[in-house]
């Protein structure tokens, strides 16, 4: 069985396996992730490859930003801002010394999904990783569409209010920024209306996920309340996705999705949102959690260079 060196690169960690062409993990690593310059990258992927060398054939790679999979260019990379209209696969392979492939990650997200995940037994749907924005992508036919410029499925600029949309958003965390769907429908949109039911800043309150879920097991009335206005916001967001692609299945993913109220308040606020809207013209996606969870983007990874292969 062949054997591919599998990176996750995060603005954390740079995640990284050992995976053979089933997609099974043989031996897997975590190192900080270096934001300073692309020499530094560079120089940590090269030390990764070092570990492992004469065992792969290929590498594959997950990454922030607006990727290019099929010449491997990243035209930015989201944390590391010193990315943009980077031949980083070249890049990538000057230090590895084997063919590799680059995808953006949440692409990579929807990818392992679709290989052999919660979308694998459909042609079309959608993986929504919930994190500090939204994550994931849209599965067309049976493959991740990637759109023009490389940005179809970038769910969190979704506009959920267009008149603060055609206002502009000067910066994340303004006013404005409610114009957009990762606003309500995110981990860090869950907080902000459990801090605003608090009485705390919507913004910088200093709450985490897990703060939040020892509240709202607890029972407190603003995580209950919270929860829930998170769920009718994250259905009335599908609901209009759902009004432009007609998909057969969103997928729910992101680290709060290990709660499994979190996938199935979804599903329940999506039954009555088409409840609410009875002459819908279009038919009800089935929501489901993600198969995948920290281990997505590797598995994504490593389908977009088989599939490419």
């Amino acid at each position: 069985m062949k054997q591919y060196l599998v990176l996750d690169i995060g603005g954390t960690y740079i995640k990284y396996a050992l995976m053979g062409e089933d997609g099974t993990f043989l031996k897997q690593g975590k190192t900080q992730s270096p934001l300073d310059c692309m020499e530094s990258l560079l120089d940590t992927i090269e030390g990764i490859g070092k570990e492992w060398e004469g065992q792969y054939q290929g590498a594959a790679v997950s990454m922030p930003g607006r990727i290019d999979t099929e010449k491997g260019i990243a035209h930015t990379g989201g944390a590391f801002r010193f990315i943009k209209d980077a031949a980083v696969g070249q890049c990538f392979e000057e230090r590895l010394h084997v063919p590799v492939t680059v995808a953006n990650d949440g692409k990579c997200a929807a990818s392992a999904e679709a290989w052999s995940g919660a979308l694998a037994d459909i042609d079309n749907g959608a993986v929504l990783v919930l994190g500090t924005g939204i994550g994931g992508g849209i599965v067309l036919n049976k493959k991740v569409w990637m759109g023009n410029t490389f940005g179809a499925g970038e769910l969190s600029v979704f506009a959920v209010d267009l008149a603060k949309l055609s206002e502009g958003i000067p910066e994340i965390g303004c006013e404005n920024a409610k114009a957009t769907w990762s606003s309500y429908t995110s981990t860090t949109g869950l907080l902000r209306l459990y801090a605003k039911r608090k009485g705390l800043p919507e913004y910088g309150h200093g709450i985490d996920g897990l703060g939040f879920f020892r509240a709202y097991d607890a029972g407190e009335t603003e995580a209950v309340e919270a929860f829930e206005e998170f769920g009718r916001y994250t259905a009335a967001g599908i609901h209009a996705v759902q009004s432009v692609l007609d998909l057969q299945r969103f997928a729910i993913g992101g680290g709060i999705s290990a709660r499994p109220e979190v996938a199935e308040k979804i599903r329940q606020c999506v039954d009555r949102q088409f409840e609410l809207i009875p002459f819908t013209p279009f038919g009800k996606p089935e929501i489901v959690p993600c198969k995948y969870g920290n281990d997505a983007n590797l598995i994504g990874a490593l389908s977009f260079h088989l599939n490419r292969l």
